[in-house]
């Protein structure tokens, strides 16, 4: 499963303390997810102890059994008349291919499912340690989502002196600057490679510079704006449904690669049917597509992040970057992949059939030869 430091629960509470916690609940969730995930894997595609799968493969073993009888009753006996041994030998050829797969409860099958699962996980995740300028992918979206942290809960912290004023009011904000000066450090621990996290020290110092007494109006008109109200009630709940958006895509994307392997038995027992396209292909066209998918994802994701690093922007970008990774980029990697797909899918059938055919001409030629020699 894909696994982004951006795929964390906002916080919601205040504390010098919360901003580490919540960055480390948020890694064990992610790594317990995919933990689960692979576990889940495991245990469905297994030809010894999933009776989903077992069953499954005999209900594909029973569709390639009809497949049989009709191509017996359909194209065998013009074969025999016409002695095309070559159609003959193609005719034999899909299922010998379909009993090697689904023969001992489709132990191959599962076997070519969970290495290709395996591989393109590999491939996907290895995307994300891709170097741009001086950062990965992964560091970048860990110091965007660790900075969108801390600023939360800088705010939180700060808004505690909310309705105050006068002494009461610098006394308040004077407190707050240790704590804040914590959660920033706690921060930058949490950060890659221990960077300093240059626009959360920015904003937190915008904070700490409030703290004289003559720049007490400054920290009233900060505290009671309109617009840190609407920060503070409605971003969070905001946050919240975003993130749970680019949560409920990644699992979501991981259960219909689940879904599709589990389809696999299926499609190759119907592949033996004289249909335009292999379903076998059109099955193995949609699993990788779904990879293409994370991949892409990944892609556009740590792009995006790399960027507004660089410039600084990450916490001017809060939101929108939440927007972008929960609904543009997924949306902009399914339209990709699925242009790919088709592309893939033509490619995979035509070179297939070629192949099957020449395999199958060859063995047709060397049967003729055979038999007219045995004639002789």
């Amino acid at each position: 499963m894909m696994q982004f430091l951006a795929q964390i629960t906002p916080p919601t509470t205040g504390g010098e303390g919360s901003a580490l916690d919540l960055v480390n609940e948020s890694i064990n969730l992610a790594r317990a997810t995919s933990e689960s995930w692979n576990g889940v894997w495991i245990n469905t595609i297994d030809p010894t102890a999933s009776g989903l799968w077992v069953g499954l493969v005999s209900l594909g073993i029973t569709l390639a059994a009809v497949s049989i009888l009709f191509l017996t009753l359909t194209s065998g006996k013009d074969i025999i008349e016409k002695q095309s041994w070559s159609e003959l030998a193609a005719l034999f050829i899909w299922p010998i291919v379909i009993m090697l797969f689904l023969g001992a409860n489709g132990k191959l099958l599962a076997n070519t499912v969970i290495f290709t699962r395996s591989f393109a996980y590999k491939q996907v995740q290895s995307v994300l340690e891709a170097q741009l300028g001086e950062l990965t992918f992964r560091d970048a979206i860990s110091n965007i989502t660790i900075s969108n942290i801390g600023k939360q809960q800088l705010e939180n912290l700060y808004s505690e002196c909310r309705n105050k004023v006068g002494e009461e009011l610098v006394t308040c904000w004077n407190s707050k600057q240790e704590a804040a000066q914590k959660i920033v450090d706690e921060a930058e621990k949490q950060a890659a490679g221990s960077t300093p996290l240059k626009a959360l020290r920015a904003f937190a110092e915008t904070l700490w510079n409030n703290t004289l007494p003559g720049a007490a109006q400054d920290a009233v008109t900060f505290i009671n704006d309109p617009g840190s109200v609407f920060r503070e009630k409605a971003i969070p709940i905001i946050r919240f449904i975003l993130y749970s958006l680019q949560w409920a895509f990644v699992n979501i994307l991981e259960a219909a690669l689940l879904l599709t392997a589990l389809f696999s038995p299926i499609a190759m027992g119907l592949s033996l049917l004289p249909l335009q396209g292999r379903p076998i292909w059109a099955w193995a066209t949609g699993f990788l597509s779904l990879f293409g998918v994370q991949l892409g994802y990944n892609i556009i994701v740590g792009l995006a992040a790399v960027v507004l690093v660089n410039s600084g922007a990450e916490l001017a970008s809060d939101v929108a970057f939440l927007f972008f990774i929960s609904i543009f980029a997924p949306g902009l990697a399914l339209l990709i992949a699925g242009g790919g797909g088709i592309a893939l899918y033509n490619g995979i059938a035509g070179n297939a059939k070629q192949l099957v055919d020449v395999f199958s001409n060859a063995i047709g030629a060397a049967t003729t030869l055979a038999i007219n020699k045995g004639f002789r």
